[in-house]
């Protein structure tokens, strides 16, 4: 069978089951990370050129390049899902042969309201690391107010903390 043949062929067929298994196995470990605020892990997943863009109009918003800056950014994340304002969960993931996507669903818990979300992360992964990624929100409107009042708010967080999580 002839090189072009061959190719044509993976296309149809996909990719090979490995390297399928070994995408959906780093999401999955990048997604365990995350929730625990494993940093030390996550970076381990990141290639040396690893740019992550994070979406929308806020102070977290913008293309991060350096694996120092792609950490800090999960850091601040990792907060929320620390103090219990994100809960999520991993819907699907989509191996395809240049992209592997994933499909979330969360609910952001605010002190009066929990706000329920989807979001869509699309991922380029080579050599078993993360090359890029992309987060697209389904309601990029409503991230970017809570974005913008969890920032507003800051200075005044501990007057909005459960008593469970008060400081001693």
């Amino acid at each position: 069978m002839e090189v072009a043949e061959r190719v044509q062929q993976e296309r149809i067929l996909g990719l090979p089951d490995n390297v399928r298994q070994q995408r959906i196995q780093l999401i999955q470990t990048y997604w365990k990370a995350l929730m625990s605020g494993d940093l030390k892990t996550f970076e381990t997943l990141l290639a040396p050129d690893a740019v992550i863009h994070y979406p929308g109009n806020h102070y977290l918003s913008g293309d991060y390049k350096t694996t120092k800056d792609i950490v800090g950014l999960y850091a601040k994340l990792s907060q929320f899902v620390k103090d219990g304002v994100f809960q999520g969960e991993v819907l699907d993931i989509l191996v395809g042969e240049t992209y592997t996507s994933v499909c979330l669903r969360y609910n952001l818990v605010l002190p009066h309201k929990t706000i329920p979300g989807r979001a869509m992360g699309v991922f380029i992964i080579e050599n078993g690391k993360i090359k890029e990624y992309w987060l697209h929100e389904w309601d990029q409107v409503m991230i970017n107010g809570v974005f913008r009042l969890a920032r507003l708010f800051k200075p005044f967080e501990r007057f909005f903390r459960k008593p469970s999580q008060q400081l001693q």
